[in-house]
């Protein structure tokens, strides 16, 4: 399991197996991430079965976090996490090489790997956010200690204009990915009643029931609840397991082929086969 800290960049790697349940999943949590950086004011996960169970969504409520789930198949919308994820599975690849069933051993030598790299976004490690200060390394073993540190304030001033700094550069590098990914994507704003074409993914489908030649999208359906405009909540036919919940990426409005006027139900929808894409 992954977890990374918004603002210092800073990751932790826990292990955990698939099989593991909610309760486990939050025993992991509080001995391993709250007991360093205490109790957060809100966690975006993906809708992994234990995130999304009842004891998870209570055990939070009354703690006061905020849940925030990303949309289904759109791994954007916890895009950190995901990098983080691939960045892990490079580091893990060049320590393990020949020997990939020894990962666990490689797991706190890649975490402390990984919070010592200047992160690209913040332009510091996230031990010297963190922490104040870099940790030593191997190297800085042999290097006679320095001087004594300055006045405390001197050490406040410098700690507060450095996280005021991070700030800034982060701010200054989300804009830039804002206006990079805005120059491909389009603006669609929904209603609630409004008819759609929905894209389903390859992964919304059980294994082996996709082909190439499928139907690339479905529909029309109405949209039940707008969460905002990014998400919208779907009333998808029946037969179809996937989250009602879909990012705006993958909703097309709906333009029937005549100007007669469209009627839909709930119970109609399910078998609906109009707006061949």
């Amino acid at each position: 399991m992954v977890v990374v800290d918004h603002f210092p960049k800073m990751a932790h790697f826990l292990k955990c197996k698939k099989t593991s349940n909610a309760l486990h999943i939050a025993h992991l949590f509080f001995h391993q991430i709250v007991r360093l950086h205490g109790i957060p004011h809100s966690l975006t996960s993906d809708r992994d079965v234990k995130f999304i169970s009842h004891f998870w969504r209570k055990l939070w409520k009354q703690l006061g976090t905020d849940l925030r789930l990303s949309s289904a198949y759109h791994p954007q919308s916890d895009g950190q996490t995901e990098v983080v994820n691939r960045t892990l599975g490079n580091m893990l690849r060049c320590l393990v090489q020949e020997y990939p069933m020894q990962w666990e051993e490689v797991m706190t030598t890649a975490e402390f790997a990984y919070n010592s790299m200047v992160n690209r976004s913040s332009g510091k490690t996230p031990f010297s956010i963190v922490y104040t200060k870099i940790p030593n390394l191997a190297l800085d073993v042999a290097v006679l200690p320095k001087c004594k540190s300055g006045a405390a304030t001197s050490f406040t001033d410098q700690y507060s204009q450095m996280l005021e700094d991070v700030h800034r550069q982060l701010t200054k590098a989300n804009l830039k990915y804002k206006a990079s990914a805005n120059l491909h994507r389009r603006q669609s704003v929904f209603n609630v009643g409004d008819l759609v074409m929905v894209r389903l993914r390859r992964e919304c489908f059980p294994p082996g029931t996709h082909s190439k030649l499928s139907r690339r999208k479905i529909g029309p359906v109405p949209i039940i609840a707008k969460i905002n405009d990014n998400a919208y909540t779907v009333e998808l036919p029946q037969g179809y397991t996937a989250s009602p919940t879909f990012n705006v990426s993958d909703l097309w409005q709906y333009h029937p082929p005549d100007d007669a006027p469209i009627m839909i139900s709930s119970s109609e929808s399910s078998s609906s086969n109009a707006g061949e894409d």
